[in-house]
């Protein structure tokens, strides 16, 4: 994530302390000296010009910016940065009050201020880093108390505390709940606890890193395998080979082939035709781990039995043929995926996945959809564009830009975690126009499965957008 930090004084060095790897900062001060003190803290971008003019603001790169910092001496210059980061829609605007009987203009303006002693940076800090909640250095300075929330993709989360391997830091208290735990050894962390750490001040990034990474899990939270249909040669060209791809470049343990049982066809040239597929399959799978799943009669049809007994994450099928029925066998599709309670990667062969569209939505089922595509992006060194579409005003009577605007960060907020690029496009129009053409300069497009029943007259906006793309579409049920 990209910050712009105007002012290279006392507290923009502190800041650039304690902020996270993750950002990449750029600071702008009219000392050259000030600029050069400020980047032996850390490697930076430097500016050297007046922060509170627009087109210096425009070479710090501000309209791709997720925040900006305002720390000078002259509250004059940082109310006038801060008014010209909000014309551009910048969300997240923090600022240090340089005389404190000025805070009020702060917020009349509606800019996040504090004020401008020795706990500023520690503020500004917690307002950049989302996965941080409070920070209190005691002990003369050598200690420090930082309160950390669990994410759901931590790679602490389900870890004992005595696996955490710390010698200089311990968990002292655990929120979770609303419940508070004074956790011991054999304590497990869990998403949504609020954990206080407490340690060495000269341990702090380590801390951070510790308790604020991510790693991707995609599928693992619904279960281990990829699980594929393999009935015919036009299974073996498309969706197994897909299906070999996602396993390949995700957290998935192994591919589950589905195929009629040998034993059970009568055809003798049939039963050696699937034979010969399910090991050129095996072939083409070379490094990834393979089960056979025998079925008797069709196997879509045993889908749902074999999801019961083995330990499937995701399950691959060819995506619906265009036609005359093609939207009646989109809706089939779609209640079949709704009913399985599983992600269905609807395959179109556009595989390796290096770009990637996933929808923009503070809803359940649009998290679920972004934390799968952030993962899915992780794994396979891709990156996403990030669709927060806003209807006409006319249609819905309100203003949808900010919360638009305010589900685009989040979503580049939690990708940049880890290392995901998300390239954020805001548009106004019609979402099933919109993100049929994102799709289309795609290799996976990641939607959430539609809450209600889908039909022919109403089958959502997944369902429309399935029926028009050209691309493999990821569907996922909320609550991963």
């Amino acid at each position: 994530m990209r910050a712009i930090v105007v002012g290279a004084g006392g507290t923009t060095r502190d800041l650039l302390r304690r902020l996270g790897e993750l950002w990449e900062v750029c600071v702008i001060d009219v000392d050259d000296a000030r600029l050069a003190e400020a980047g032996a803290v850390r490697a930076i971008e430097t500016i050297l010009g007046d922060g509170s003019s627009r087109l210096t603001l425009e070479r710090a790169g501000i309209a791709d910016a997720d925040a900006i910092v305002v720390a000078t001496g002259d509250d004059a210059v940082n109310l006038e940065v801060c008014r010209l980061a909000k014309q551009v829609g910048l969300l997240t605007i923090v600022a240090a009050v340089a005389q404190p009987e000025r805070l009020a203009a702060y917020r009349e303006a509606g800019i996040s201020a504090v004020s401008s002693d020795s706990l500023a940076a520690r503020h500004l800090e917690l307002s950049l880093e989302p996965r941080r909640v409070a920070s209190m250095a005691f002990a003369g300075g050598k200690a420090e108390a930082i309160e950390f929330r669990i994410a759901d993709d931590s790679p602490v989360r389900g870890i004992e505390l005595r696996d955490l391997g710390a010698e200089s830091w311990l968990v002292a208290a655990i929120l979770r709940d609303n419940q508070l735990i004074v956790p011991h050894g054999d304590t497990a962390l869990r998403t949504g606890d609020q954990v206080t750490v407490v340690g060495s001040a000269a341990d702090f990034p380590l801390i951070v890193r510790t308790f604020t990474a991510g790693a991707s899990r995609f599928p693992l939270d619904y279960g281990k395998r990829v699980a594929v249909i393999l009935d015919s040669r036009t299974d073996l060209d498309g969706p197994v080979a897909e299906a070999v791809n996602l396993t390949r470049n995700t957290r998935a343990s192994s591919l589950l082939l589905v195929h009629r049982r040998i034993e059970g066809i009568s055809d003798e040239t049939r039963a050696r035709e699937v034979e010969v597929m399910l090991n050129e399959a095996e072939e083409r799978a070379a490094g990834v781990e393979i089960k056979r799943r025998p079925v008797s009669g069709p196997p879509e049809r045993a889908l749902a039995s074999v999801i019961r007994d083995e330990s499937v994450g995701v399950i691959v099928l060819a995506a619906p043929q265009p036609g005359l029925m093609r939207r009646m066998r989109v809706v089939r599709a779609l209640r079949a995926a709704a009913r399985l309670g599983l992600p269905v990667l609807f395959s179109r062969g556009t595989h390796p996945y290096h770009r990637l569209v996933s929808p923009a939505r503070e809803t359940a089922s649009g998290l679920a959809a972004a934390r799968a595509a952030i993962d899915v992006a992780a794994d396979g060194k891709g990156d996403i564009t990030g669709a927060a579409i806003v209807t006409p005003l006319f249609l819905t009577g309100t203003d949808g830009r900010h919360n638009a605007l305010q589900a685009l960060t989040r979503l580049r907020e939690e990708a940049a975690v880890q290392g995901v690029t998300v390239h954020r496009e805001l548009r106004q129009g019609n979402p099933i126009r919109l993100l049929t053409e994102m799709a289309g300069e795609s290799d996976l497009l990641v939607l959430a499965v539609p809450g209600r029943r889908p039909t022919l007259l109403r089958p959502g906006i997944a369902g429309h957008v399935l029926s028009r793309t050209s691309v493999s579409v990821l569907t996922v049920p909320a609550g991963s």
